[in-house]
Parts: structure tokens; C-alpha cells; sequence
């Protein structure tokens, strides 16, 4: 055996690669970064949740199996994964290796990153190159892929801002034959919403001109590195050992050599993709001394097929598994009983993680990791399938995996010393059945809640009697267990009885899953009626099977209409967009009103455009990492960093509350945020101390072992129901009442024919902006700082950090080009980190960078308030509403931070576009032992949404009225006054209103909604159109102000300067418009750099749909001052031109720089009385949501969605209605999907993509209709352009998603229960998030009932989890 190299080569783009002894544990991102400057490729995640990191990785493959050619793969993979030792012999392509567009590297765009960029494809940016990445590999592979492949490549990739809408229509323009219009393309033939429009009535339906593409060439790519093929055979053989102090790194090329391995290291772990590793290491910050990657060993990559099965090599991908099988499914020669268990496999494999994921994980991993989740176990169980092991001691030995494979949580029957080397696949016999399910809170890449695998045989010349089965499970047990009592009350009984063999199985299953509330896992209640569901799919779909199988009859009982055999369908995303044209006298250099591809797109999708830690390390750099608090309640007595600071020369220090200069305590409303813990921690994850090291991966591995000793830890107050019972409550000074129209109790006693009560819930969201919290602070000469930061709110970093280093403001600036997402997540919770990164800068005298890792970011900053609002309400005969009462209470964790200005604006939304009579709202701000919540997008508003939209849908079953019939009644008008004194001007609901009832045929689908109904059994669906009303502004004066400057240089080109911060919203690119018109120029000649506040200060925070408001009429005030100061040079020589105008005013000594000013006078709220004038205007809306739901699963589709909004005369239609789009899908996740969870000593459960479930592509409506109202004018004196505010009103739209899964399960409810739940005003509860186990029990079916004793906690017993809302 020779000698195992050192020396790790690969290509990067076309470079090539050497690298002696490199760090096993690095990973593949960090070294592009660290090492190479490729910042291109993002860490969003670090635990391939996201996509933002995707890469290329092409190997030269040689086959292993008989019958196989050499051949190049291309694989999309994800880099914060990938070990960077596992990258030998290979090439990578990264982002800056397939095209420029923006970055200086000379090289033109490539078609994907042009084409997103046009299409509007790209918003924060932050995602970008990982979807440019995704598609790129997909077209190496398929150069004309179909929409199905598109969209399927996408799975494992995740975007905040856009909706996803803009980046399918860019990426199916590859598509074969396609034009991109998905299903209202040329190639379809389906009428669209828009169909009817007329482009001479100024209307327009295409925001980007996708005809002007040029056709894609892949002969144009690059071709893979001569070296690596002709070499392959070196490559491949070559043994690898690398070494560093923490862990060894072994790649075997021979089974020898891999169990000579794991003779002598037995506690290894043998990786492959390292999808289970390297989740692992990063969230459970644990370390593995040794490493084998067992890819190159032949025998573990084999796919032999015979007449009896297949033999799979253990280090098969999950995705090569996919493909194989696929191929044997359309093999003719293959009899079809034998492809029935293959294409269960298939369709398992579909919903398995992400495409990145499958790409590099293998089967055996998949297996030996032993999670009780895991998707392919049951499956293989049910199977049958043998596994064959090998050790030098022991040889071959060949292990069922059944019921005794097994042995524990994550434990298996191997020795330690064996390798698993391949898995015997029987294939289905001509009597069998097999399937395989799995419910997960996201449908698409997703870990599962449960998954089963069945398989039934029938006996011989009897399809209806059953001879055996077996049903395994996973998610019920701490392994995947094999339900022996359910499969033997199969046996010898007759498929045809349905009901009463579900009775039979149900019992069984019953008696083998003793779940309790306080079962690990949480969801007992969910998790046993899946069981249940499980098997009647089973039932249904062997039915389908045997109905078309020759002889037999494929009855499944009293029940059979279709609609229990299949899970929902998932159909590709498709729509229409409809606005205004520009009129016909606009000079075609007159930006305005155009939909102008944002500002960065093309640098966002290159990759070449900047976010904060994309920017190269200073000289002396020092990376600053915090020690979190692992108590959310208890004493702080004392803090030991001797170990971090013996770990490593490299560490430099260890920071806390003593090193602070200046003042730790910091606030809006009360100073109770800490830059450290001072005498006590008070929540799980507050900053306790912090790391200083040379290295960012050294500063993390340190802050792992500074050791805090605790005392008096106490019981944490966690929910809203912890916070009443206790009496937590922050001061009333900052809690909230409003009363009006007189005594509430009086009108619902005298004038309602109809009152209802009750409580809704909402939980919290998190922010989820793509790239992390992130800071970067310089020391400067004569004691100045320069504070770079990922935030919304530049002034207020600025301040703070002031004042911890216990400077003069004017002695720090605070500056950012761009961030990645902020959604009111960077406005003030950004701070704490700035603050942190300035102490270590003051301390060493050096510049220090702190990013945060995805976990710690969402352990740490807040979210969305949870809200509980308790309500009674009434209305007339006639339905009008003649009194609210509602008391709301937020949970705004352990600090105040902005909370009262959230509490006031969810009372000042409630009304939404109601009158309601007499009213008395009152909020309370509920003291709890969790991150401190924030500012999000709306602000208070999207709970107060779904308060009001559920009360109004209650009081309409109360009256026997429809719910729109209710609302229509009840619409405010021009004139009315709100509840806070101030008369409704320039409405216009009712044309919002009747046009989306009109674009969504609403009267003829809600017919065919409840027809449907009436026919199926186990599908319902829900159709709801939901109004909107939303004033926009700041409620206080003082914040209606913005400044800019703006430059004009002597080539004639302008620089511009603003308060604004730009982090997708498409901010940049609008000001750049207003300005182009003012100036009289083209937009080309125009740039903004940055946001800083040494060239505008005193800012206020990017928020409140308010930035373009305020900032556009700044840089107007500016760019006239220059236009002015030229109008002389203009009349006295028009012809010249504009580069002469300015040089000529030049030297005349005339100013070429001007300072622009705004502040917008008129707002004014009384905070003790809720009166007054809070907001400028107002945004009208409506949008009218379709869904399904499985009544088995609680799973639910949104099968189309309209929305119509009044933005006025929009500056940019693309820019506007890629925000009505990305905060509509952002509320469909808010309402239907984003759930956090706590565990009851106050740790947050869901850290990261893998626990919180943002939404897919494959959640978004499969029809998606955007109109904007025609002919609209804000008719506010001080509008830009006569437009409104667009960022944050659309999220409110999506509770029509929520509200329509409500009447779906309220169907499902009369279906179960005989009658109409809702009826009498009784109601039912129904919280949100809708998520699928919600909707499951919500259904209140007999099997949710059966197991309603699941969700009672035992006596004394703690629950597993809290869900926050309650």
C-alpha cells in the first residue's frame, strides 16, 4: 500500500488548486472566502438550509458498474458543507467563474445572471449567486431542461425577499420551447388573468421584455480541466491522510485500507457529503477527531441489478439512487410489480432534503446515522432490505434491517469496527404493495414530523385477502419501529372492509405508540393521528393499485371517492401582473414610472456586489465572537476564560460588562438592553462575555469554553399565558388604550343582535434577512471609529456605540453600501452586535469583525411579537358592527426595546377598514424570559389582521351573513373618522375591492368551492377575499425628515448621497429615477455609493414603508438646487449640453454640490388618548386566496391567489410589485408555516433552516394575479410622484390565505360533526400559524379526537416545548 498523500489539488475555476495539508476541518466555503477572496459564494446558513452558498463541483467519474461509460458530472452542492478536503481531484466553479456583469472582471454576464437581473430576480441580493449557482449546474447537465427540472433544482434554495415569482419567470426562459410565463406561456395555451387587457388602454402585463435574451450556447462554457481527466486514475487512487490539532482526515481507496481504518480508529465517522457531520459540528458544536471519507472505495459505489433485487453500494448518492431507479422504472424489460416499490423510493426521494443535499449524500449515511426520522429507514424496513457489513476481524456479515437493527436513539446493530458496505434491495414481488409517506411542516426540503413505509402482500389468486404486510414508522419512537401489532391485524383480513380495518390498524397502533404531551419531539396529539392518516392513505392508494390490476375489484370500504389516495399535488407556479404604462408624452429617458431592473442586480447576480463581510480583512484584523448565556433566568456570579485563553496563542482576549468604557446599558423607550450581561442574564442567549482571537473559526472554537458560573436560576416566564400568571408586564407608560364612540359593554348590551368572544393567537416570525448580523469597526486617527454595519438604522449604531466608548458622536461614523435583508430585524437589535465588535476595537487597538453564526443571529435578536388578543364583538340585524372590545397582549421579551411603538400601532390597525361602533382596545407589553422582540414588517399590523379578520368572519356565522356581505356592510367611506379621530380621506377600498372580486371570478369559484366540498371526503377547500387598509407614516413628526447630497463631478457624472439604507427594497433604484427626471438626465449617468452618516446625518431607521417618502423628496430638494444653479447656462447656451452646463458653472465658482432636506409636518398622536393624525395616507388593498387542504395530513396548497393595491402612480411597477409579491409570500409564511418553539427553561428549539420553516418555492400560489389599481393618484400634497409606500402593507394580504384555510377546515368540521361549527356565533379556535398539525386536529375528525388525550399533560409533567402566542 502506498504512502497516503498530504497534498490536497483541485481546480477553481480553471485555476488550479495546491494545497499541502490543509485543516480537515475547514469547510469548502471558508477556504473560497478566507483563502481565495471568492466572496461571491454566501454564508447564510452553514448548515445547507438555504442554498446562498451553492457551487459547482465537477468530478471525473470512472465506473464501478458493468455496463457504464467514464463520464463528467456536474453537481450543485453546498459549500458551508462540502469538506474542503473532500474537494481532491475535483473542479469547482464558483460564481465569479462563470461570468461578470458588474464586478470589473472584464467578462460579459452570464445568460442566468442577466436574465435574473432583468427579470427582477434579485432583490437583498444576499441569495442570488446561490440561485445562479443552482441553475448553472442544472444547464450543464440539461442545457434545454423542462419546467418540472427548474423547479425541482430549486428545492434547496431560499429567498426572503422576492416571492420567488421573478426568479422562476427568469430561470424558465431556459426552459424548452418555454417563454417564461410558465403555465400562461406561449407553449401552454391556458387563458390568463390579463387575457382581456388591452395595451392601448395604456395597461401593460410584461415587466421585462424576455424576447431580447439571446439564446443560451453551452458550448460557450468552460470545459472541465484536461489535468483532472487525463489524470483521473491518479486522482482517484490516491490515498489521503491531513492532520491538524483538533482532527485527521483519512480518504481511502481500497476496502483494505477502509477497515484497516476503522480497526484502528473504531470511534470514527465514515462521511460522505458530510450532510449529518457537519450539521452536527456547527449546531451541537461538537468535534470528530477522526475522519474517513469513504467515496472512493469501489465497492461502496456499485448498482448491480438482478432478477431478485438490486445491490446498492453504501456510498450511492441519494440522488445517482434517484436517477437509477428512474431509468429501471422506464425499462421495458423490467416487469412492472418490480418497479412498484421503486417509484416509492422516487417519491420519497423527491421530498428528501434539498437538490444540493442529494447530490452528495449517500444511502449509507442515510442508513448508519440511524435518525428516527429518517426518510428512506421505514421504507427499507418495509423492504426487506439486508445490509452487508465488513471488518477485518469479523469479514462479511449481512444484517436485516428490521426491528432489531436499531438498538437507540441513533444507535445500530454495527460493530465499531465494521463498515457498511452495500444494501440488498429485493424488489416488489407480483403480490406486493409498497409506499412510503411523510409529513413535514414545509412540503419541500424538509426534515420529517412522521414517515411510514408499508408494504401488503395479497395471497395467491386472492387480491383482497391479505397473507402478510409490514408497517414501519418514523418520528413515533426514539428509532424506526416496526409496528408488528398494526401489520398482524392485516393479516388474513380483507383489503375491501376499509373502515373496519382502519378501526382494527388504529387500535393496534394505538397499544405500539404510547405518545404523552411530554413525549421528546413535541406534537403527540399530530404525531399519532399521522399514524392513523398514514395508514388510510395506504389504503386508498393499494386500492388504486389493485383497481387497476387485472382480476381484482380494489374496494377500500363505505367511503371511496379518490381523494384519500394521493397527497396533494404540487403544480408549477404560474400568473399574471397587470399596471400602468408610462403615457405616451413621457420622454423615453424619463426613468419614472418604468420598470427599471434594480440598481445591483446585475453585481448582486455576478456576484460581485459587496455585502459587509464580503470586504477583505484589514491589517491586524481581530474577529470577535460572543459568549451566550445558557440560562434564561439566573445570577450572573463569575466568568472563566482561562481555557479559551489557553487554547491558542491567537486568542487575544476575552471581553466583558468591566471593558466597556463608556455605558453598557442602552434603549429606546427604558436603557434595559445590555451590551454584556451585567448582574443577572435574562434571557437564553443574551451576550455574556466575548472572544477576541486572530481568526473567526479560533474566536468561535474559544467561545465554547469560557466557563460562567450561574446562581439562583430560576424558572423563566416564556409564553404570554407565563407572563398573565405571573403579573410581567413592562410599565403601563408604555402599554396602550384607546377608547371611542362611547361605553363598549353598553352598545353590545343595547344594540347587538349578535355578540361573539373568544381568543386568537398569533405566534412570532422570525426575520430570517439572508445574510447574518454583521459588523466591522475600525479605529481611526485622533481617536475617530468607523463602524461598518449590516443595519436599517445607521444614526442610532452611531449613537450607541458613542456611547459604550464614551465618545462625542461626531467621532464615530457609521457607514453600509447595501445589506442583505432587514424586515426591521437590523433597525435596533444590530446594535448589540456593532456595540460588541466597537469594544474589541477600542480595547485592541485593531479593527474587529464580528458576523454571527445563523443559530446564535435567530438565539439572540427576537422576532415578530407574539400576540394573544381576547375579543367581544357585536353587530345589528342589519350586520353593522356596533362595538369592539379586545385586549391584546404582546410578548416583547426581556427588553423594551420598541416595543410600545408596536403596541400602539397594533391598536391603531385593528379597525383595518372597518367601522366598528364603540370601541376599547387596550395592549399590554408582556415582560418574558426570551430574546427581546423587534420592529418587522408591518409592524403590529399582521396580528392586528388576523384579530379583526377573524372576528368579522365570527360575526358574519353569528348573523347568517356572508363573509363578504359582512364586510362590504361595515367598509368605511370618504369622511368617515377612524377610532383615532382623523376623517378617511382619498379612499378607495371599494375599487380595490370590486376589482379583485372581478379578476378572481369570485362568485363563480366560491360555487365550485363548496360543490367540491360536498364531493370529497378527504379534501377541502376554503375560497376568501380579505380587505385592506393601511396608513402609512412614522405617527411622530420628528421622524418625517431625511437629508442627501448630491455631487456633480466635472465629467458631468452625479453622485448621490442619502439617508436611506438599501437592503432590497429597491430603494437605490427609485431615488436614481426621481432624480434622473429632476436633473434631466439619463439614469446611467447617475450612482449612489453608500449610506453614511459623515455625508448625511442624523437619519432615521429604513422602515415603516416610509424610506422613498422621505428620502426621494431630499434628493429632489438637491438634485433642483443644481438644476437651478444651472438654469443660466442652460438659457444662454441650450444646445451645449449638460457636461458643458457644469463645466462652465465650474468656472464661474459656482457650487456643484448641494444639500437636500425634507420633513414632513402634519403627523401627530396623542399617546394617552390614541387620538390624533398618525399617518400620511393610506395604501388600499384586497386579495381573494384559495386553498386546499389534506384532511389526513393537514397539509394545504394554495391553489391561487389575486391581489389588487392602490400604490398610486407607481415609480416603478417591477420594483413595487416585487414587493407585493415578497411580502405576500412572507405573510403566507407568517400565518401558515413560521413557528417557533421554546423549551420550557426558555431555549430557543428552532435555530436555523432546519428547525424554522421559511417558505419554498414550492409553498408559494400556484396561481399568482398581481393588478395594480388603474388610475390611482395619491392625492397627499408631498407624495413623490403622486405614489405610496408599497414594502410593508401587502404581508397583511396573506391572512386571506389563512382565513380561506379557516373555511376549509370549518367545511371539514360540518363534514365531521354534522353541522356548522361556527354557527351561533359559538366558534371555533383556530390560531395561527396555520401550520399542517393545526390544521390536522383542527379538523376535529374522529381520529383527532380519539387522540385528544395526547395534548393533556400528565400531573407535574414539564411539555417538551412552548410554542410562543399563547
Amino acid at each position: 500500500m502506498a504512502a497516503a498523500s498530504s497534498t490536497l489539488v483541485f481546480y477553481v475555476n480553471q485555476n488550479k488548486i495546491v494545497e499541502p495539508n490543509p485543516d480537515p476541518e475547514e469547510t469548502l466555503i471558508s477556504y473560497l472566502r478566507r483563502k481565495l477572496l471568492l466572496t461571491g459564494t454566501k454564508l447564510a446558513c452553514g448548515e445547507g438550509g438555504c442554498g446562498a452558498c451553492t457551487v459547482m463541483l465537477s468530478r471525473y467519474l470512472r465506473p464501478v458498474t458493468s455496463g457504464c461509460q467514464p463520464r463528467i458530472e456536474n453537481l450543485a452542492i453546498n459549500a458551508c458543507l462540502a469538506p474542503l478536503c473532500s474537494v481532491h481531484g475535483a473542479a469547482v466553479t464558483t460564481i465569479e467563474g462563470i461570468g461578470g456583469g458588474g464586478g470589473g472582471s472584464g467578462k460579459a454576464a452570464h445568460p442566468i445572471q442577466e436574465r435574473l437581473a432583468v427579470c427582477h430576480g434579485s432583490q437583498c441580493g444576499f441569495c442570488t449567486p446561490g440561485m445562479v449557482m443552482t441553475a448553472y449546474a442544472l444547464l450543464r447537465n440539461h442545457p434545454q431542461p423542462t419546467e418540472r427540472q427548474i423547479d425541482d433544482s430549486l428545492q434547496g434554495n431560499l429567498c426572503r425577499c422576492t416571492g420567488y415569482r421573478p426568479i422562476l419567470q427568469g430561470l424558465r426562459t431556459f426552459a424548452s420551447g418555454c417563454c417564461g410565463q410558465g403555465r400562461n406561456c406561449c407553449r401552454q395555451g391556458r387563458p390568463a388573468a390579463t387575457d382581456s387587457v388591452n395595451e392601448e388602454d395604456g395597461l401593460s402585463t410584461q415587466l421585462t421584455d424576455t424576447a431580447s435574451f439571446l439564446p443560451y450556447d453551452p458550448s460557450q462554457e468552460p470545459i472541465f480541466p484536461s489535468e483532472l481527466q487525463l489524470e483521473a486514475d491518479k486522482f482517484d487512487s490516491e490515498s489521503l491522510i491531513f492532520q491538524s490539532a483538533f482532527a485527521t482526515w483519512h480518504r481511502p481507496t481500497s476496502l483494505e485500507e477502509l477497515l484497516k481504518l476503522k480497526q484502528d480508529h473504531p470511534d470514527a465517522k465514515i462521511i460522505n457529503g458530510n450532510t449529518e457531520v457537519g450539521v452536527e459540528v456547527k449546531s451541537k458544536k461538537s468535534t470528530h477527531g477522526c475522519l474517513i471519507y469513504a467515496s472512493h472505495v469501489d465497492e461502496l459505489r456499485k448498482f448491480d441489478v438482478d432478477e431478485t433485487g438490486i445491490d446498492i453500494g453504501a456510498a450511492v448518492t441519494l440522488t445517482e439512487l434517484a436517477d437509477r431507479f428512474k431509468e429501471l422504472i422506464t425499462d421495458d424489460k423490467l416487469a412492472e410489480h418490480k418497479k412498484r416499490g421503486l417509484r416509492a423510493y422516487v417519491e420519497m426521494l423527491h421530498w428528501f432534503s434539498g437538490q444540493q443535499i442529494r447530490n452528495v449524500a449517500a444511502i449509507g449515511g442515510n442508513i448508519m446515522t440511524a435518525s428516527p426520522i429518517s426518510d428512506l429507514n421505514p421504507l427499507l424496513m418495509s423492504s426487506g432490505a439486508v445490509l452487508t457489513f465488513a471488518s477485518l476481524k469479523g469479514g462479511i456479515r449481512q444484517v436485516a434491517i428490521d426491528a432489531n437493527f436499531f438498538v437507540g436513539y441513533r444507535c445500530t446493530s454495527a460493530r465499531p469496527d465494521e463498515a457498511l458496505l452495500s444494501i440488498r434491495l429485493p424488489f416488489c414481488g407480483r403480490r406486493e404493495f409498497q409506499f412510503g409517506f411523510k409529513q413535514a411542516r414545509r412540503r419541500e426540503d424538509d426534515i420529517a414530523i412522521v414517515n411510514a413505509g408499508m408494504l401488503v402482500r395479497f395471497s395467491d389468486g386472492d387480491f383482497d385477502l391479505v397473507e402478510s404486510a409490514t408497517v414501519c414508522f418514523g418520528g413515533v419512537a426514539p428509532v424506526t419501529r416496526v409496528a408488528t401489532g398494526a401489520a398482524e391485524a392485516l393479516i388474513g383480513r380483507r383489503w375491501s372492509e376499509g373502515r373496519r380495518l382502519v378501526e382494527a390498524v388504529a387500535a393496534r397502533l394505538d397499544a405500539e405508540f404510547p405518545l404523552e404531551a411530554n413525549t421528546p419531539g413535541g406534537q403527540a396529539q399530530y404525531r399519532k393521528s399521522l399514524c392513523t392518516s398514514f395508514f388510510i392513505r395506504f389504503l386508498h392508494r393499494v386500492g388504486a393499485e389493485l383497481a387497476a390490476a387485472e382480476g381484482s375489484h380494489g374496494k377500500v370500504g363505505e367511503v371511496d371517492d379518490g381523494s384519500g389516495a394521493e397527497r396533494l399535488p404540487l403544480r408549477p407556479s404560474w400568473g399574471s401582473l397587470l399596471f400602468e404604462r408610462t403615457p405616451p408624452g413621457q420622454l423615453e429617458k424619463d426613468p419614472v414610472g418604468r420598470p427599471v431592473p434594480h440598481a445591483s442586480g446585475t453585481g448582486q447576480a455576478s456576484g460581485s456586489a459587496q455585502f459587509l463581510d464580503d470586504l477583505p480583512p484589514s491589517l491586524g484584523e481581530v474577529f470577535v465572537y460572543p459568549v451566550f448565556s445558557r440560562h434564561a433566568a439566573a445570577r450572573l456570579v463569575s466568568i472563566d476564560a482561562s481555557a479559551a485563553l489557553a487554547l491558542d496563542p491567537g486568542v487575544l482576549g476575552v471581553l466583558d460588562r468591566r471593558d466597556v468604557p463608556g455605558n453598557n446599558e442602552y434603549g429606546i423607550d427604558l436603557s434595559d438592553d445590555r451590551i454584556f450581561a451585567d448582574a443577572e442574564v435574562r434571557f437564553h442567549g443574551e451576550t455574556v462575555a466575548a472572544v477576541v482571537a486572530t481568526d473567526r473559526e479560533l474566536a468561535r472554537r474559544a467561545s465554547h469554553l469560557v466557563r460562567v458560573e450561574y446562581a439562583d436560576i430560576r424558572k423563566p416566564i416564556v409564553t404570554i399565558s407565563d407572563a398573565i400568571r405571573e403579573g410581567s408586564y413592562f410599565p403601563e407608560k408604555l402599554c396602550r388604550w384607546l377608547r371611542r364612540g362611547g361605553d363598549v359593554d353598553s352598545a353590545l348590551a343595547e344594540r347587538a343582535a349578535h355578540v361573539v368572544e373568544g381568543e386568537v393567537c398569533i405566534g412570532g416570525q422570525e426575520h430570517f434577512y439572508m445574510e447574518p448580523q454583521s459588523c466591522l469597526v475600525v479605529p481611526r486617527d485622533g481617536g475617530e471609529f468607523e463602524v461598518l454595519s449590516s443595519t436599517q438604522n445607521l444614526s442610532s449604531t452611531q449613537s450607541i456605540v458613542a456611547g459604550a466608548l464614551g465618545l462625542p458622536r461626531n467621532r464615530v461614523v457609521a457607514r453600509i453600501k447595501r445589506i442583505g435583508g432587514g424586515f426591521g430585524g437590523k433597525e435596533y437589535r444590530s446594535i448589540g452586535t456593532a456595540a460588541v465588535a466597537a469594544v474589541a476595537a477600542y480595547r485592541f487597538g485593531r479593527p474587529a469583525r464580528c458576523v454571527l453564526d445563523r443559530a446564535d443571529d435567530m438565539m439572540t435578536t427576537g422576532t415578530r411579537h407574539p400576540a394573544m388578543i381576547r375579543y367581544k364583538a357585536g353587530v345589528n340585524k342589519e350586520g353593522l358592527v356596533v362595538g369592539l372590545k379586545a385586549d391584546c397582549y404582546l410578548n416583547a421579551g426581556y427588553s423594551a426595546d420598541i416595543s410600545c411603538s408596536v403596541c400602539e400601532y397594533i391598536i391603531l390597525r385593528m379597525a383595518n377598514c372597518y367601522n366598528l361602533g364603540a370601541v376599547d382596545i387596550r395592549c399590554r407589553l408582556c415582560r418574558t424570559n426570551t430574546p427581546s422582540n423587534t420592529a418587522f414588517r408591518g409592524f403590529g399590523a399582521p396580528q392586528a389582521m388576523i384579530g379583526i379578520e377573524t372576528i368579522m368572519s365570527r360575526l358574519a356565522s353569528a348573523s347568517g351573513l356572508t363573509d363578504r356581505a359582512i364586510r362590504e356592510l361595515n367598509f368605511f367611506r370618504n369622511g368617515d373618522v377612524s377610532i383615532y379621530g382623523h376623517a378617511y380621506e382619498d379612499v378607495t377600498l371599494q375599487r380595490c375591492w370590486e376589482e379583485c372580486l372581478a379578476l378572481a371570478d369570485y362568485e363563480a369559484r366560491k360555487a365550485e368551492v363548496d360543490r367540491f366540498n360536498s364531493s370529497q371526503s378527504y379534501r377541502k377547500r376554503g375560497l376568501h377575499i380579505t380587505p385592506l387598509c393601511y396608513g402609512i407614516g412614522f405617527g411622530r413628526s420628528f421622524l418625517q425628515q431625511a437629508g442627501a447630497l448630491v455631487n456633480v463631478y466635472l465629467d458631468g457624472s452625479v453622485l448621490i448621497t442619502h439617508g436611506g439604507v438599501e437592503m432590497g427594497q429597491g430603494l437605490h433604484t427609485k431615488l436614481l429615477q426621481v432624480a434622473a427626471r429632476v436633473l434631466d438626465l439619463p439614469i446611467e449617468r447617475l450612482y449612489i455609493s453608500e449610506t453614511a452618516t459623515d455625508k448625511v446625518p442624523n437619519t432615521v431607521s429604513s422602515a415603516a414603508s416610509m424610506t422613498t417618502d422621505l428620502n426621494a423628496p431630499a434628493v429632489m430638494s438637491a438634485c433642483q438646487q443644481i438644476r437651478d444653479r444651472l438654469l443660466p447656462y442652460m438659457h444662454s447656451e441650450p444646445k451645449a449640453g449638460w457636461d458643458s452646463w457644469v463645466n462652465a458653472a465650474y468656472m464661474d465658482g459656482v457650487s456643484l454640490s448641494a444639500a437636500g432636506f425634507y420633513h414632513g409636518a402634519g403627523i401627530h398622536m396623542d399617546a394617552a388618548t390614541m387620538q390624533g393624525r398618525p399617518y400620511n395616507y393610506y395604501t388600499f388593498g384586497a386579495a381573494c386566496s384559495e386553498v386546499e387542504i389534506d384532511l389526513l395530513t393537514g397539509d394545504h396548497v394554495t391553489r391561487r391567489s389575486d391581489i389588487v393595491m392602490d400604490l398610486g402612480a407607481s415609480l416603478n411597477p417591477a420594483v413595487d410589485i416585487g414587493q407585493i409579491e415578497g411580502a405576500f409570500v412572507q405573510g403566507m409564511g407568517l400565518y401558515t408555516l413560521e413557528e417557533q418553539r421554546f423549551s420550557p427553561a426558555g431555549e430557543l428549539l428552532t435555530k436555523g433552516p432546519g428547525a424554522y420553516k421559511i417558505p419554498g418555492f414550492g409553498d408559494i400560489p400556484e396561481e399568482f394575479n398581481v393588478q395594480l389599481l388603474r388610475g390611482s393618484l395619491c392625492k397627499f400634497p408631498r407624495a413623490v410622484y403622486s405614489s405610496k409606500g408599497v414594502g410593508e402593507p401587502p404581508i397583511c394580504l396573506a391572512a386571506s390565505v389563512f382565513m380561506a384555510i379557516r373555511d376549509a377546515v370549518a367545511a371539514a368540521r360540518r363534514q365531521h360533526q354534522g353541522e356548522d361549527s361556527d354557527a351561533g356565533g359559538s366558534g371555533f379556535r383556530f390560531d395561527a400559524p396555520a401550520t399542517s398539525e393545526r390544521i390536522r386536529l383542527g379538523c376535529a375528525d374522529d381520529i383527532a379526537v380519539r387522540h385528544a388525550k395526547c395534548s393533556v399533560l400528565p400531573e407535574n409533567a414539564v411539555p417538551w416545548e412552548l410554542k410562543l402566542g399563547h
